[in-house]
């Protein structure tokens, strides 16, 4: 069939006009780039990889939702593999990509090494699990919703004076973490002593991969204490407490949050019965809304939650939070001080003027190899 001049104008009047409307389409908003930087391969790998999934599982239900002011969130991984040169590298890397803000890292020692860099690129640093008082009362770009002043190191040295009296009670302390690590001790060292206990001797090591962990316990028993606190990761915790009590299966032994905030008791199994310890969260919370986020957790990931998994998520939150509430042409920083209260999973989170932050630790025990409340 032949079709006329008149026509064929009007079919082509009517397809450019139909094109001109796909054209017009709006393209969709670009994504939200987040950092970020976690030990997924080092010694602390359980830490950052419960940290990891935590920050996931938060910025996964936020994109389920609509993302922050209708854009999508977009993560961008890497790993500091617990080495300080790795974690710079890192961080290069990230700002580079002109990333928004960078949730980790989880470990003070490389917090205190990346704190300046990202202050310096001006971009928001939004930690996990660093503790350590040498962080605080900076005005930079380090945020954290953790207590800084080792409430569990009082914790500790009240419980073992209570129990133990005077005995002697000694320290393995890890140093490449040491940061965190020394300033604990200073904390432990003065609250026992305040508190009518007797420190005995400190064992100090550097973890590398010839670390001898069955010298190290042979060293913390010389003098026989009545305990042991192991100052160290919950990898090198659990390698300790199995040497310890192969030696003195009736040994006490105490450890700090660090330590706890991952898979201990998998990692020490029953060398890690009993010892003492705390936590970041209420385990015996029945709200609704902490039952459900740790069934989706368990869901998501096939494993419990923990203290690095609870800590994360509450950041991550914390931080998405603040982008969605954020005003023209403020920075993550600038919304975080104007809002400063956000709701946690069990708790308000309020950040002073330095981006630091309080929170309760809770005292908890090993027992047929879970987590239980201490007392």
């Amino acid at each position: 069939m032949c079709v006329n001049a008149p026509w064929r104008s009007l079919l082509a009047l009517t397809a450019g006009l139909l094109l001109g409307a796909c054209g017009d389409q709006p393209a969709p908003p670009p994504p939200i780039r987040l950092g970020v930087i976690v030990d997924v391969s080092g010694p602390s790998a359980s830490l950052g990889i419960s940290g990891r999934n935590g920050m996931q599982l938060a910025v996964e239900e936020a994109n389920a939702s609509g993302g922050i002011q209708g854009r999508p969130i977009e993560l961008l991984f890497r790993d500091d593999g617990f080495n300080v040169a790795q974690a710079k590298q890192a961080a290069r890397e990230l700002i580079a990509e002109r990333v928004l803000a960078v949730l980790g890292p989880m470990t003070s020692t490389i917090a205190e090494q990346l704190a300046p860099q990202f202050t310096e690129a001006g971009i928001l640093l939004m930690a996990g699990t660093p503790l350590s008082p040498l962080l605080a009362g900076r005005d930079d770009q380090f945020f954290r919703i953790l207590s800084h002043n080792n409430p569990d190191a009082r914790n500790i040295a009240g419980y073992l004076q209570r129990h133990y009296g005077r005995q002697r009670i000694n320290v393995l302390i890890e140093l490449s973490n040491h940061s965190y690590t020394r300033p604990w001790l200073a904390d432990f060292s003065q609250h026992l002593r305040a508190a009518g206990g007797t420190l005995g001797q400190v064992v100090e090591f550097n973890r590398d991969p010839q670390t001898d962990f069955a010298s190290l316990a042979q060293a913390a028993l010389a003098d026989q204490p009545k305990a042991v606190v192991l100052i160290s990761s919950a990898l090198d915790t659990a390698l300790l407490a199995t040497q310890l009590r192969q030696r003195d299966p009736q040994l006490i032994l105490a450890t700090p949050i660090w330590a706890a905030a991952d898979a201990l008791p998998e990692l020490g199994g029953r060398a890690v019965e009993g010892i003492i310890t705390a936590q970041a969260f209420d385990i015996n919370d029945q709200s609704s809304a902490f039952i459900d986020f740790t069934q989706r957790y368990r869901a998501r990931f096939g494993q419990p939650i923990d203290t690095a998994a609870m800590t994360t998520y509450n950041a991550t939150q914390v931080l998405l939070s603040a982008l969605q509430q954020s005003q023209p042409g403020e920075q993550p920083k600038q919304a975080l001080l104007r809002i400063r209260q956000f709701q946690g999973l069990q708790y308000p989170i309020i950040f002073d003027d330095f981006g630091d932050s309080d929170s309760r630790l809770y005292p908890m025990v090993v027992r047929d190899g879970r987590f239980s409340s201490l007392e």
